[in-house]
């Protein structure tokens, strides 16, 4: 019988949909390929097996059904020459799980770090009778990454639900619109928010309830009074609580004494943040209680220590969009970037007065502008209609207006590529068009990274630097959700789009127009 086996090689397998390799990944490729030879002329020894008459265990893959999915992960299809055990052996940050042990036929799924770079997959395999044998897979998955079960851009619906509106069907038409969060109003008799916390907590929706009412007033003096400590020792229990709200809108008159229920709920709920949402910036300084929204901002941001900042703006009005909310985006998202907090900010999708009525154009332009900025919430106002409101997602009766399909839609657009703004690191974002509130952030050539030497457009947008989990991304956001935006840009290396679906397209050095629908954005990106 024969002792050995002549060492084989099953194939090389070039999994990608990708840009070509750089300097380090062509050095290591030689490397590899190095490798390979020699283990080519190698021999893997056989146990001696009187049962067995041929040692011809081999495998094979299958080119066909091999695939790259969007998370990282490359799945290979094998056949073997006779039933086998298979075991695979990776290098380190990499990991493979082997279905089919056993068969003659199964599959193995690679999982990649990100982003990939050449790799030597080393392949055992062992029959029933003991033979082995080993195979060596070189393996280069060079190719666009987003890490579909990393962290989330979270959606909150604005105003709970009333008690008639607490159902299980309209929390699962919650889950079904793609909202993470429901705002639940805490401080009202009539109002049964301990069952809302249940109903979230069963399917999955995290609750930020409001308690900084009391009596019809701000109640925002917690050292003579048990009132919060009950309220939020009671919350405590319920495990879909997320967050606390103390306020709406304050000026920096009432500061001391929010930072002062920012301290006791820190002391009651340590896991759970507190939450003042902020004015919008354009107001009077007499509403703020400071010169400026910079002054402002700062103020709580420094004296109530807030773990992040939210505030609310409606710039949509029929005539266009209100050219300050530029403004506050900036100097929100600047102080929560030199705070080391995240922020979170609101959309319109309800009917008000002056404002136009909401459309999946408009929804667009206010959730991708926000992104655009770094925000890691996005929030729905008013998710169920107000007592002046007579349009919304959800009515007073139950009823579903066409809204609500907008947000869905927005928010399976806004899924489908949180990988690139959740936890992101906003590096700046400049402006090509209208600047009339910010001046010196027009875009200029020195903005430009490397991958990128032009970009230019026919109207106004918005174009965002930042990057994630090891990959570098440009935002071209529309500013018009009434017209589209055709955008040339000029690219030094082979980069990725990424459209609404989550979908990469490959585009190659040179310059490319675009089209951006109302609202949209351009999802630029390159390793």
């Amino acid at each position: 019988m024969r002792k050995f086996l002549l060492f084989f090689l099953a194939m090389t397998l070039l999994a990608t949909l990708s840009v070509a390799c750089n300097k380090e990944d062509k050095e290591r490729l030689a490397d590899l390929e190095g490798r390979l030879t020699e283990l080519e002329n190698s021999v893997v020894g056989i146990p001696e097996s009187p049962d067995i008459s041929s040692h011809d265990l081999s495998v094979s893959f299958d080119d066909g059904y091999c695939w790259v999915d969007a998370a990282g992960s490359v799945t290979l299809h094998y056949n073997l020459s006779r039933p086998a055990n298979v075991e695979v052996l990776a290098e380190e940050g990499w990991t493979a799980t082997v279905s089919g042990q056993g068969e003659r036929e199964g599959s193995i799924v690679v999982s990649a770090p990100d982003p990939a770079s050449p790799s030597v997959l080393r392949l055992k395999l062992t029959d029933s009778e003991g033979c082995t044998a080993e195979s060596f897979i070189q393996i280069h998955v060079r190719k666009p990454y987003c890490n579909v079960a990393g962290p989330r851009i979270e959606t909150m619906a604005y105003n709970g639900f009333s008690d008639a509106l607490a159902t299980e069907e309209n929390f699962q038409k919650l889950v079904e619109a793609g909202i993470t969060m429901l705002s639940v109003e805490g401080d009202y008799a009539d109002l049964d928010w301990r069952h809302q916390c249940r109903l979230a907590e069963k399917y999955g929706i995290k609750v930020v309830l409001f308690i900084g009412y009391s009596s019809g007033c701000y109640f925002i003096n917690p050292e003579n009074d048990t009132i919060l400590e009950n309220k939020i020792r009671e919350a405590e229990t319920y495990p879909a609580v997320c967050a606390y709200q103390i306020t709406d809108e304050p000026s920096t008159y009432e500061g001391p004494s929010l930072a002062l229920s920012r301290r006791k709920i820190a002391e009651l709920a340590p896991e759970h943040p507190t939450y003042i949402n902020l004015r919008p910036g354009g107001g009077s300084q007499e509403g703020m209680g400071a010169s400026t929204y910079e002054e402002y901002v700062e103020y709580y941001a420094s004296v109530c220590d807030l773990e992040f900042l939210t505030f609310d703006q409606y710039p949509v009005y029929l005539s266009g969009v209100e050219d300050e909310w530029y403004h506050s985006l900036e100097v929100i998202s600047s102080t929560a970037r030199r705070h080391g907090i995240p922020f979170w900010a609101f959309l319109l999708c309800c009917r008000e007065r002056y404002r136009a009525d909401p459309t999946l154009e408009n929804i667009r332009l206010q959730g991708n502008m926000n992104l655009t900025y770094g925000a890691q919430c996005i929030q729905f106002f008013v998710w169920k209609a107000t007592s002046g409101t007579n349009y919304a997602p959800i009515m007073n009766d139950g009823e579903y207006k066409p809204v609500y399909y907008d947000c869905k839609e927005y928010n399976r657009e806004l899924h489908n590529r949180e990988f690139v703004f959740a936890h992101c690191n906003v590096r700046g974002v400049r402006h090509i068009g209208n600047n009339y509130y910010l001046h010196g952030a027009c875009l200029t050539e020195a903005d430009l990274p490397e991958a990128i030497s032009g970009i230019s457009a026919d109207g106004a947008a918005a174009v965002s630097f930042l990057g994630n989990n090891g990959n570098e991304y440009v935002v071209v956001c529309n500013k018009s959700w009434q017209d589209k935006l055709n955008v040339d840009l000029t690219f030094t290396r082979e980069v990725y789009t990424i459209d609404r679906d989550g979908v990469f397209a490959e585009q190659q050095p040179g310059t490319s127009t675009f089209v951006i629908d109302e609202g949209d954005m351009l999802v630029v990106k390159w390793l």
